[in-house]
């Protein structure tokens, strides 16, 4: 039952079935209803949630007060065994023994209604490969928020020049607009984990390929722009090629490429990192305009 105060503590809750945390699955357990309904309550009313990672299910009894339905994902089959239990009296809870890497989020997003809703704490040990996920599938959903770690948080909406700044920042950006909402202590977690937390919120571009002549382009050189940070643009982007087996019918010169960053009003000995989004959608188009595509390994 939702409201039954026995499912409050997580820890006299695991305790009773035998089970602890598990530090390989990145589970520290929220406790704090407070901050569970301040989650809930930034998705949009009655939108259809799919929620990973339910944990003891402190935010999915949190989700049912505003959700139409929410699809809970959680790998642990003790912890998906008590999640059952708990919302065994809630028809608006289906609970899925999966992993959210291999769950088909997009099927079962595009299936239901707008609005829809992903939300979670994520693992910190797969918070990048969940996020691309999550932001792969933005054309099927109209919300996201998300709990990651603190210093996680700020590479989401790190600028141009800063040591948080990479190649994620660019996708996620060139994808979702990134609201960092709040933070949360320690303590409200069990176990209490190491470093704080940051919720953030996504909300998909859906005009984020207009001006665009290649948006595949776009994340391709961001990617190579930053495999060596330390590098050059050019440089980085040139090593990235050397070290691929690619297509030679999409040769890139490193003329080419320098005129192509001057183009834009960039100087040719940029380093990537100082690059903003709106600068690797320029140099795409121009590079796009001289015949060059996102190159095909053979």
């Amino acid at each position: 039952m939702t409201g039954d105060p026995s499912f409050f503590s997580p820890k006299r809750l695991l305790a009773e079935r035998g089970l602890s945390p598990r530090k390989r699955l990145g589970q520290n357990f929220l406790i704090d209803q407070r901050f569970a309904g301040r989650i809930a309550g930034v998705l949009p009313a009655g939108s259809y949630v799919v929620e990973i990672g339910g944990g003891t299910g402190a935010l999915t009894a949190a989700l049912l007060a505003g959700a139409r339905g929410v699809d809970v994902l959680e790998v642990d089959r003790g912890l998906a065994a008590i999640l059952r239990e708990r919302f065994a009296d809630a028809p608006k809870v289906r609970v899925f023994e999966e992993d959210a890497l291999e769950f088909d989020l997009a099927g079962a997003l595009s299936r239901e209604a707008a609005p829809r809703a992903v939300c979670g704490n994520l693992p910190y040990y797969i918070t990048t490969p969940l996020l691309e996920r999550i932001v792969g599938c933005s054309d099927v959903w109209e919300t996201a928020v998300v709990m990651v770690q603190r210093e996680y948080g700020r590479r989401l909406s790190a600028a141009p020049g800063t040591s948080d700044y990479s190649s994620l920042t660019v996708f996620v950006n060139y994808h979702c607009r990134v609201e960092h909402l709040f933070d949360a202590g320690a303590g409200g977690f069990y176990p209490p984990p190491a470093v704080a937390s940051s919720v953030v919120r996504l909300t998909p571009k859906r005009d984020r390929d207009a001006g665009v002549r290649d948006p595949a382009l776009v994340l391709w050189l961001s990617r190579a722009a930053f495999a060596q940070r330390r590098k050059t643009l050019v440089n980085s982007v040139l090593s990235s090629l050397a070290a691929q087996k690619v297509d030679p019918n999409a040769p890139l010169g490193r003329g080419d490429l320098e005129n192509a960053v001057r183009s834009i009003g960039k100087d040719a000995n940029i380093r990537g990192e100082r690059f903003a989004l709106d600068d690797f959608i320029k140099l795409a188009n121009a590079l796009h305009a001289q015949g060059f595509r996102v190159p095909r390994q053979i």
